[in-house]
């Protein structure tokens, strides 16, 4: 039998079983090519967790009697990953996703796998809107909020209640990375999880800074910016985890305490946003209304901290042609950076390379104390208070 091994540390290679029953091939380097042949219906992933840094640390293993190389098609009807003791099918694992490269729904669950621990991380506990695509990036996109049927019974849910409908919902709920696959099962591609977790629904946890570019404006506007945003959050003692939003802007999270409702955590998010338009020289333009903002500006938008409002995780792929991931940076990379180097053909290495660089983010608490001054202040001298989140 031959089955393809991939490491933690993001090597594979081609290996035989031979008349002893050890191990004869030859070991590359992330995602090179690999000698193989189209899988077959009962091919087999296995993930296998060892208790190291990080809610899961693993290694994957296909099993089968040939394995093609990343990207390459099969004609399997259902392929089944063994994540722990979970089991996932994937069915129509050659149908393609990403249109650009010809990735498919079985790479894109491949891509998962291999930043397990930076996909759990970003979602774990977390109410959790699903984008799906059953046609791939090119097709129609589904929104859904409440957890597709048909899931097995270890999967979690969250409910959460909106109150303009009077409604309940029953939310995904990431704890392992078996969720993320299924999700993928279901044709998910981007995960948008709330800025709370499960146990205080109402109660964030996480303030998101999202640099949102105008339609003049350029990435090297959004860089511009991102330099003023590090500044302020120096001042202010918080650290900022950022990442590309696998768009045109750039995201900055900052853990905080979950001591505040939505109302305040967004007031502190447009207080810290005044504070980097009154630095930025004119860059940044917090005017309410999109249509009346300076084309060529970027909005600092503190509305991502609202009730219900999701931008994409950390480790996310976006439902681009190209895979386009997004994908977290160190501050020094950002001035080269280009959000399109990210995708889920380099993430991979990437992650073996670096791993999680938002790993941290729960041992940098901030409290909003200071921000939420800043914001009496502003609403004091200026007259001036965050518009209705709802307007």
């Amino acid at each position: 039998m031959r089955r393809l091994l991939t490491d933690s540390r993001g090597f594979c290679g081609l290996v035989r079983k031979d008349a002893t029953g050890g191990a004869a091939g030859t070991r590359q380097r992330g995602s090179q090519s690999i000698p193989g042949r189209s899988g077959e219906n009962g091919d087999r992933l296995q993930a296998r967790s060892s208790p190291l840094k990080g809610r899961f640390s693993t290694s994957w293993v296909a099993y089968g009697p040939g394995w093609p190389r990343y990207g390459a098609r099969m004609a399997a009807e259902r392929v089944e990953f063994e994540v722990g003791d979970r089991v996932v099918k994937i069915s129509n694992p050659d149908r393609v996703y990403f249109s650009e490269r010809g990735e498919t729904k079985l790479d894109l669950a491949r891509y998962y796998l291999s930043v397990a621990d930076g996909i759990v991380n970003a979602l774990y506990h977390r109410p959790c809107m699903l984008h799906r695509f059953p046609d791939g990036v090119d097709g129609e996109k589904v929104h859904q909020k409440r957890l597709p049927a048909g899931a097995p019974p270890w999967i979690e849910t969250v409910r959460v209640h909106f109150p303009r409908f009077n409604r309940d919902a029953d939310e995904l709920c990431v704890n392992h990375p078996a969720d993320v696959i299924w999700a993928v099962q279901m044709s998910t591609v981007e995960f948008h999880p709330w800025n709370s977790r499960r146990d205080d629904t109402e109660s964030p946890d996480e303030w998101r800074i999202d640099l949102d570019p105008m339609p003049l404006a350029t990435y090297a506007d959004v860089r511009r910016v991102s330099v003023i945003a590090q500044e302020v959050l120096a001042e202010l003692g918080a650290v900022g985890f950022p990442k590309t939003s696998g768009g045109k802007g750039l995201h900055i999270y900052v853990r905080i305490s979950p001591t505040h409702g939505f109302a305040d955590v967004r007031r502190a998010a447009w207080a810290f946003a005044r504070e980097v338009e009154r630095r930025s020289d004119g860059m940044v333009d917090l005017t309410w209304w999109r249509k009346d903002r300076d084309p060529g500006s970027i909005f600092v938008d503190y509305n991502q901290n609202a009730r219900d409002h999701t931008i994409a995780s950390a480790y996310s792929v976006r439902g681009t042609p190209a895979g386009i991931v997004s994908a977290p940076v160190r501050w020094d990379e950002i001035a080269n950076a280009e959000p399109a180097d990210f995708t889920i053909a380099t993430m991979p290495a990437r992650f073996a390379d670096l791993g999680d660089l938002h790993a941290d983010i729960d041992e940098n608490v901030y409290q909003l104390d200071e921000l939420l001054e800043w914001a009496e202040r502003d609403e004091r001298d200026s007259q001036e208070r965050p518009a209705d989140a709802d307007s």
